[in-house]
């Protein structure tokens, strides 16, 4: 494991919101592409959906990652293994945050099935343009055995 990070910036874009929350089953809640509706709720405008963290992926792709981070996984043999988000508040539409991605855990675990298991769990913490935080966004790789018959 190493010390690295990678930052990047991740547009909060209305399109982008209202095609991530049609993808999860949301699409007809106003508080992702209705103003009115949202200060109404008492936001300041358009928000977006609490998962909206996992598409950082496209802002690091894996090629990145692997060259920046050196988890050096083998992902032949990877699963996803956990998604979980630490949210202080959800993104604005029309904002961008600030991402910094690490990696914050790297350990291996015997399998019930032979073989040695590897998990390796990316942190990625946003921030708004005045550095607060936004939300904190962990994904957790687990790497299988090597064939152990």
């Amino acid at each position: 494991m190493t010390d690295e990070v990678i930052e990047f910036d991740l547009p909060i874009e209305a399109d982008h919101v209202n095609r991530f929350a049609a993808a999860v089953g949301d699409e007809y809640n106003p508080i992702y592409f209705d103003p009115q509706a949202t200060q109404e709720m008492g936001f300041p405008g358009p928000l977006a959906p609490p998962t909206f963290g996992v598409t950082q992926i496209f802002q690091v792709p894996r090629d990145e990652r692997e060259s920046k981070l050196g988890a050096n996984l083998d992902y032949g043999r990877v699963l996803h293994g956990e998604q979980e988000f630490v949210i202080t508040r959800l993104p604005l539409v029309g904002e961008t945050l600030k991402g910094r991605m690490r990696i914050a855990k790297d350990f291996e675990k015997e399998g019930k099935r032979g073989g040695t298991m590897r998990f390796v769990t990316y942190e990625t913490k946003f921030t708004d343009i005045d550095g607060d935080e936004v939300m904190t966004a962990y994904y957790t790789l687990l790497q299988t055995a090597k064939d152990v018959g």
